[in-house]
């Protein structure tokens, strides 16, 4: 095992470990404190007490985030919640941050949960809340909590609770402001220019052709110049000209709060400036909330939220979700590591050196790129509760929510897209409107006889969207336009003779969905506990006769710590045992998808006299009218406990969760005319283990210290793939996308999903694996040496020092038979742990969270090591120890005894001239150990703050992202840049993550 893995585990288990310990040998004192009474969490459209609930939810308090500086609620609860997986995509301003509860159980659909803020339906919550405002979070991961929100439940619901004034409360001011900065904490380490120029040569003259021999010395000298011109030459490291600028952040939070007897009253206003690392790159976000209470009588009381959200991110960043051909990343890391040159002009464009190496300065292109990617999200809701006497309460909660976004992408001339189309700009345009309309009615009966308490909820809801989208492409722009220019005038783009511009595209998206739901709780003796609810939802993304889905859910708990065996013990305080199963369904497909539309677009045009006619099509997925929901049942269970009168607590799940009926983009036969149709098939598993712990070691009026831990696993298995697999193996082939046409991983049954697919790499050909013919100076393989020349070298014959891999087959040649399977990007086990310490009037929180096991696809890796096409491309710093053939008197040796003494101290191999493709080079342990987030903070004290008018003045310094542990060679082991289920752990032109250090101010008036 790796020595810096283990010591990480040694490190999980120490932390994990020794402050139970000390907690143990601390004695009780009347002064501490008990924690985790009486806390009520919020379950399935009603309170619960924690100690009630049957159901496995996680859950975080606003007041465990609300001192740690964030612009976005997600980060804030990375590594909080066992088995909830917080990660972010890449380290851009406004990144996406994925949320996995409990491993992915689809295919090619979402895995993203359902999000309930308030009682609404929202998507991607976290993003447009501050943590500030957070009452609480809790996480529902089975299906006895789910199902009861039934449709887009089975990938785990969210519930945020924001919070609001008190009644009886004078009122509050509350501010809380931070400026930080942003640095880049990594970068690929690449050849400097002396070590550049002389692999050029190498590459120049290694055929002996007289006209790249010539071509080499126009560029850059004879050998002899080598030394001379580039030996001492200042290297520029362009990640640091694209990415080493200092970001800054300024952020503000504003909020109001207060009440009288009858009424209270939360305004919050949220600031946020953000520079980011690379240039022309940012994030600006503007929000406000107001929520206000009333009780009209004592009988009946109403809840008004407005919430409003503005934010923009700048900058086109470093690739998207495309192919290789979108990668800005390459630019910065293969441009020539020099200022200048022979035939370049550093400040200038040079479209012949663009051409010849596929690379742009990547300073003059990020300032040639430029892209607004802008939101606004409103959100409006009501709540009105009618207490109709003491058993029956009746509540009501309509909400409406509408998202705007619009991408404004401008393509200046020296761009590859402008250079496609006549060297002349190009502009992106594109807008989304969705609307949804929501409307949840319940009716709760809750009473007590005796010995047993019931609770009953009968619902009914109605959630109502539309969406429409328009994307335009307009090409040949004015060359002189700036950006702002060609955003605001489209009409000036003249195409030329014969060609015209595509149609715009248009999409309308409407989704309805009616739901009846149920739930009864019993509760005999406050110690047996039985759950039971049943909900019925109808979509509307279905066909006729496969709309209706039933999604029933069961469970049961048993407190044992009220039996009278252990209601004395001094050492257990709560023992719980819980048991449920339930089902839950999805249905995140597009609409009409039972239905067959057309589009038009020039790329399917057709001449007619000299111009091209856009032509129709029906694009390339196939109706399927049989397609229905998607089901996940869900089997959980758990036991909760609480040791030393609370001061120690904690949970244990074991849960088995199986999807059927997959949602699966499914590829067909095309002689039928189509590439794929959604289809119901296949199945996965996900089974797992997930433990927290959170212990009160010292809680005294003068220091407190406190830590919370969780740590998980999850196994995923795909059991079936039905019609979408090889009938023979079960199996089908998936590419990731950063190279066209590069399959690179596999779908099979029995493997969990995002399997990487390669081969094996093993080393570099040596001289003893050739023979070598004096008189023509030729090597040739010999026999019973697997050839590689097909897959790695462009059919070329295989010389010394050429990448080798493995034959796995035994066949003696190296083809798509021995490729195999090389891991996955699921790890092992995965948590976090986070201590917090009060000494007087200073606090301080350490938040950690960590993976083991996971492996990661390092594409750059490849990229960055392989010719391919170009020359005059830079190289990994490790391409420098590479097998060489030229002596250093710049003259190429082809004897293999002096060829072998040449290289007798060199390990890497020639970079393959052959076309991309995954090896075991690229696949490395992603494990890591990361210190995410560390706050220190004084308060003055109360004395001090009453004399100021204050009730509150706290300091506080912050750093995120303040180190990383981990034997990954990439940015960061936790980059995903495919945005697909299938395709997870792809490191590929990520933008850099950063350290953030900021300092702040927090005021109450």
């Amino acid at each position: 095992m790796d020595k810096k893995v283990q010591s990480v585990k040694w490190l999980y288990l120490t932390v994990f470990l020794l402050p139970v310990l000390a907690m143990a040998q601390e004695k009780e004192t009347k002064k501490e404190k008990e924690t985790k009474i009486d806390e009520v969490v919020l379950v399935g459209y009603t309170k619960v007490s924690k100690k009630d609930v049957t159901n496995a939810v996680s859950s975080v308090k606003g007041d465990a985030i609300k001192d740690m500086p964030s612009t976005n609620a997600a980060e804030a609860i990375q590594g909080r919640l066992a088995g909830v997986q917080v990660s972010l995509s890449e380290g851009s301003p406004g990144a996406d941050v994925d949320i996995v509860i409990r491993g992915g159980n689809s295919i090619t659909g979402s895995n993203a949960p359902l999000y309930i803020v308030d009682g609404v339906q929202m998507d991607n919550a976290l993003s447009i809340l501050s943590p500030k405002e957070i009452e609480s979070i809790e996480v529902l991961k089975d299906a006895s909590s789910t199902s009861i929100y039934g449709a887009r439940g089975a990938n785990g619901v969210v519930l945020i609770t924001t919070k609001g004034g008190r009644k009886r409360a004078k009122t509050s001011i509350n501010y809380n402001g931070f400026l930080g900065v942003r640095k880049i904490q990594k970068t690929i380490d690449v050849l400097d220019p002396y070590q550049y120029v002389l692999y050029q040569y190498e590459i120049y003259n290694k055929g002996g052709v007289q006209t790249d021999i010539d071509a080499f010395n126009t560029r850059y000298g004879t050998f002899q110049d080598i030394s001379k011109n580039y030996g001492n030459l200042k290297k520029i490291d362009w990640q640091d000209e694209v990415f080493g600028r200092e970001a800054f952040n300024f952020t503000h939070n504003l909020s109001v709060t207060g009440g009288s007897d009858n009424s209270s009253f939360s305004l919050s206003l949220n600031n946020i400036q953000e520079d980011g690392i690379m240039i022309g790159s940012g994030f600006k976000r503007n929000m406000a909330n107001f929520k206000y209470d009333y009780d009209i009588s004592k009988k009946l009381s109403v809840t008004l939220n407005a919430r409003y959200s503005r934010q923009t991110i700048f900058g086109a960043g470093t690739s998207s979700t495309g192919s290789q051909s979108t990668n800005r990343l390459r630019n910065a890391v293969r441009y020539q590591p020099f200022e200048g040159g022979p035939a370049i002009n550093i400040d200038e464009f040079d479209p012949l050196f663009a051409n010849e190496t596929n690379l742009v300065n990547p300073v003059l292109l990020a300032n040639e790129e430029v892209k607004e990617n802008g939101r606004n999200d409103l959100l409006l809701n009501g709540t009105l509760e009618y207490k109709i006497n003491k058993d029956f309460t009746f509540r009501s909660v309509i909400g409406y929510v509408q998202r705007d976004e619009f991408v404004n992408q401008f393509s200046g001339t020296i761009t590859s897209l402008a250079r496609q189309n006549n060297d002349q700009p190009v502009v992106f345009l594109s807008r989304t409107q969705s609307r949804r309309i929501t409307n949840t009615n319940t009716l709760n009966f809750r009473k007590t006889y005796g010995e047993h308490k019931v609770d009953f909820l009968l619902g009914q809801e109605t959630v109502k969207t539309d969406a429409e989208s328009l994307t335009m492409n307009i090409k040949w722009l004015p060359k002189s336009i700036s950006p702002q220019e060609a955003f605001a005038n489209i009409q000036s783009a003249t195409p030329p003779s014969g060609l015209v511009q595509d149609n715009p595209r248009t999409e309308v998206l409407p989704d309805r969905i009616v739901s009846f739901f149920g739930r009864a709780n019993y509760i005999f003796r406050n110690k047996y506990i039985l759950t039971a609810s049943m909900r019925i939802d109808g979509s509307s993304i279905f066909g006729p006769g496969n709309r209706w889905g039933y999604f029933p859910a069961a469970s049961l708990a048993w407190k044992i710590n009220e039996e009278n065996f252990l209601k004395e013990s001094r050492v257990i305080s709560e023992l719980k045992l819980r048991a449920g199963y339930g089902l839950s369904g999805n249905n995140r497909i597009k609409a009409f998808l039972y239905d067959t539309f057309f589009t038009t677009s020039s790329d399917y045009g057709y001449a007619f006299g000299s111009n091209v006619t856009p032509g129709a099509t029906t694009g390339n997925i196939m109706s399927n009218p049989r397609v229905k929901w998607e089901s996940a049942s869900s089997k959980n269970a758990g036991l909760d406990f609480g040791l030393f009168k609370g001061k120690v607590y904690g949970s244990l799940d074991v849960y088995q969760t199986d999807t059927k009926d997959l949602l699966l983009l499914a590829k067909i036969p095309q002689n039928l005319g189509y590439e794929y149709q959604f289809q119901n098939s296949g199945s996965t598993e996900n089974k797992g283990i997930e433990f927290s712990i959170g212990s009160a070691i010292i809680n005294k009026e003068n220091f407190t210290w406190k830590i919370d831990a969780n740590i998980s696993s999850n196994r995923n298995t795909i059991k079936s793939l039905g019609n979408n697999a090889s009938a023979s193996s079960n199996y089908y082939l998936y590419p990731s996308g950063w190279q066209n046409n590069l399959n690179d991983f596999l779908v099979q049954v029995g493997k969990p999903v995002g399997t990487y697919w390669g081969y094996v790499t093993a080393g570099r050909y040596e001289i003893n694996d050739f023979d070598y013919n004096p008189t023509t100076q030729v090597y040739t393989l010999k026999t019973g040496v697997p050839n590689s020349a097909a897959v790695a070298n462009a059919a070329k014959p295989v010389q010394p020092g050429d990448l080798k891999l493995q034959d796995l087959n035994g066949d003696g040649v190296i083809d798509n038979n021995d490729m195999t399977d090389l891991g996955s990007a699921q790890p092992k086990f995965y948590g976090g742990f986070n201590q917090t310490f009060r000494y007087k009037n200073w606090d301080m929180s350490v938040m950690f969270n960590f993976s083991v096991g996971n492996k990661v696809y390092n594409a750059n890796k490849i990229e960055y090591s392989t010719q391919y096409l170009y020359r005059d491309n830079n190289m990994l710093v490790e391409v420098a120890d590479r097998w060489r053939w030229f002596d250093d008197n710049g003259v190429k040796v082809n004897d293999p005894a002096a060829l072998a003494a040449l290289n007798a101290n060199t390990t890497m191999w020639t970079p393959p001239a052959g076309a991309y493709f995954l090896h075991s080079y690229a696949i490395e342990d992603g494990s890591f150990l990361r210190l995410n987030n560390l706050t220190i903070g004084y308060s003055l004290g109360k004395d001090f703050t009453k004399q100021l008018g204050l009730s509150n003045f706290r300091l506080y310094f912050t750093m995120n992202n303040v180190f990383t542990i981990t034997g990954y060679s990439g940015y960061d082991p936790e980059a995903n840049t495919r945005r697909n289920p299938l395709t997870p752990g792809v490191d590929y032109a990520a933008y850099p993550r950063s350290r953030f250090i900021l300092s702040g101010v927090d005021i109450t008036f």
